[in-house]
């Protein structure tokens, strides 16, 4: 088990309609529905984190909205609760994803480093930490991204 991360491509108006109460965000997080657009990022959404801001769990706009930023919306779903970017937000974290470079983000990856700040979930970034399976979710990340901003759309971030 652990910690998993989750993007959530949704409309403007239906983010809309979860703000002002008039569409219940649990039902659209807890859906069985397989038409929703959930990007599951697995255990990796640290390391990403780490490898976009480097650090644990701070940066600098719009890089840090990418997994953990975002505005709170609702109750503690058990990690947290679940924040929104808005259509804006994910424009800008879409075109800043866009102008890094695959040599610049993979030379962004530290198993000195986070080993360091315990970048969860390597116990040993050094031994146990595979840059592949994080630079495949990094790279799904990006690209989810970039169709949420193609679609104008805005999304929600959340942990289970």
């Amino acid at each position: 088990m652990g910690m998993t991360g989750n993007l959530l491509q949704i409309s403007v108006e239906r983010l809309e309609r979860i703000k002002s109460g008039e569409e219940n965000l649990m039902d659209i997080i807890f859906t069985e529905d397989r038409e929703v657009d959930l990007l599951d990022i697995d255990k990796a959404w640290h390391a990403i984190h780490f490898i976009l801001n480097g650090s644990a769990w701070e940066g600098e706009l719009p890089l840090v909205n990418t997994i953990l930023g975002g505005t709170e919306i609702g109750e503690d779903i058990g990690f947290g609760p679940v924040r929104y970017l808005t259509n804006e937000e994910v424009r800008c974290v879409a075109l800043s994803l866009s102008n890094l470079s695959e040599k610049e983000l993979k030379n962004r990856f530290d198993p000195d480093k986070m080993n360091e700040l315990e970048i969860y979930p390597a116990l040993d970034w050094n031994n146990q930490g595979d840059p592949e399976y994080v630079f495949t979710y990094l790279e799904q990340v990006i690209n989810y991204y970039l169709d949420a901003s193609r679609k104008n759309n805005a999304m929600l971030l959340y942990m289970t």
